[in-house]
């Protein structure tokens, strides 16, 4: 068995396929979601995705980038990190495999201090707690005298799906099941009304369209920029989006209401999960409750499908939990290996952590 780190973006494509079938039922662990966004984020960074094999064959993946920075010094971190919140990252490997990558891992790593790929943090952001590999690595770290940090981060919220729709009605409020019945019966269920699906790589440019215009004027009325004010995110989301959808994990909705658009959402289904990543809504026909109307609309669906559950993502809005999703408990993880220079930096990250903390308890207290 050996441990090969990955450089190059070129000499990883061809294990496209083994990489995504690792990834198992969580699109945002694929190749086809994790390159394209080294291709639109990592000009500036070192590609370190670290392969475990057995001969040849691919058994794990550790999706890495390093970061150089003058006074955080050389970090690892996960590749989707950043602007695209990516969630549900892990170290891939098959089940029967997991406890055998772990420690190669951490082995390769410990020999990496002392040569050019060398690390003096880890920062692993958001990633749901006790994720099964990485959870392990840094645990095995921490046995070699690395200092672990685990901080809360912002939860994901999930939505378990029952098998019926009536089902799924009986789950929530009363007022709100009221509410729900009357938008279907004089809204989403009408000729007024129409879901429509882009699944057809060849069409997919059009209906982000749709979605980056109504998430931008909705941003603006709320006096934000919105995450496709970025060129970076919007040439990211465009390529990945083409990628997944590909290979079915990718899909637009958007709803029309007299022939308008008035909610657009993009989503990425594994075989038994939707997950919502990014949507818009009309923000001159608030009044029609647009956002009501598309999360119906997508969770009929979803139950339709024989999906077990629609993931909405990290972030702690209000409308979550209306829906009665449930939050998934969330941390980032910093790892610092027992080296001279990784205690340095570390003591200076302590530092800035601390001054930060006190100016917003002092700010708290005016």
């Amino acid at each position: 068995m050996r441990v090969e780190c990955f450089t190059d973006a070129e000499s990883l494509v061809p294990y496209r396929s083994v990489w995504n079938a690792l990834a198992g039922d969580v699109p945002f662990r694929r190749y086809d979601w994790l390159m394209p966004w080294w291709h639109a984020y990592g000009e500036a960074n070192e590609l370190y995705v670290l392969g475990v094999f057995v001969e040849e064959k691919l058994i794990g993946l550790a999706p890495w980038f390093r970061e150089v920075g003058t006074a955080s010094g050389r970090t690892l971190r996960f590749l989707g990190d950043g602007d695209a919140c990516t969630d549900y990252l892990d170290v891939l490997a098959a089940p029967d495999d997991m406890k055998r990558v772990a420690p190669l891992l951490v082995d390769w790593l410990q020999e990496a201090l002392t040569t050019s790929l060398a690390w003096e943090t880890m920062e692993w952001d958001n990633l749901e707690a006790n994720t099964p590999v990485a959870s392990e690595v840094a645990n095995r770290l921490g046995h070699c005298q690395a200092i672990i940090n685990k901080r809360p981060a912002l939860s994901c919220w999930r939505l378990e799906l029952p098998e019926t729709w009536y089902d799924f009605e009986m789950t929530q409020s009363k007022s709100h099941r009221k509410q729900i019945r009357r938008l279907i019966n004089r809204v989403l269920d009408t000729e007024r009304c129409q879901l429509h699906v882009c699944d057809d790589p060849t069409k997919i440019d059009a209906a982000l369209e749709i979605l980056i215009d109504l998430h931008t004027r909705r941003r603006r009325m709320l006096d934000q920029n919105g995450c496709f004010a970025s060129d970076r995110f919007a040439s990211f989301l465009r390529e990945a989006g083409h990628e997944m959808m590909a290979d079915g994990h990718c899909e637009v909705l958007w709803l029309e209401l007299d022939n308008k658009p008035i909610a657009a959402e993009i989503h990425f289904p594994s075989d038994t999960t939707v997950y919502a990543y990014q949507a818009g809504i009309d923000p001159d026909r608030m009044d029609e409750e647009p956002g009501s109307l598309m999360q119906i609309a997508m969770i009929r669906r979803a139950i339709e499908q024989g999906k077990q559950a629609v993931d909405f993502l990290r972030g702690d809005e209000p409308y979550k939990a209306h829906w009665r999703a449930e939050p998934r408990k969330c941390e980032t993880i910093r790892i610092v290996p027992n080296t001279t220079f990784g205690l340095i930096r570390h003591g200076i990250w302590t530092t800035k952590t601390q001054v930060k903390n006190w100016f917003k308890a002092s700010l708290g207290n005016i």
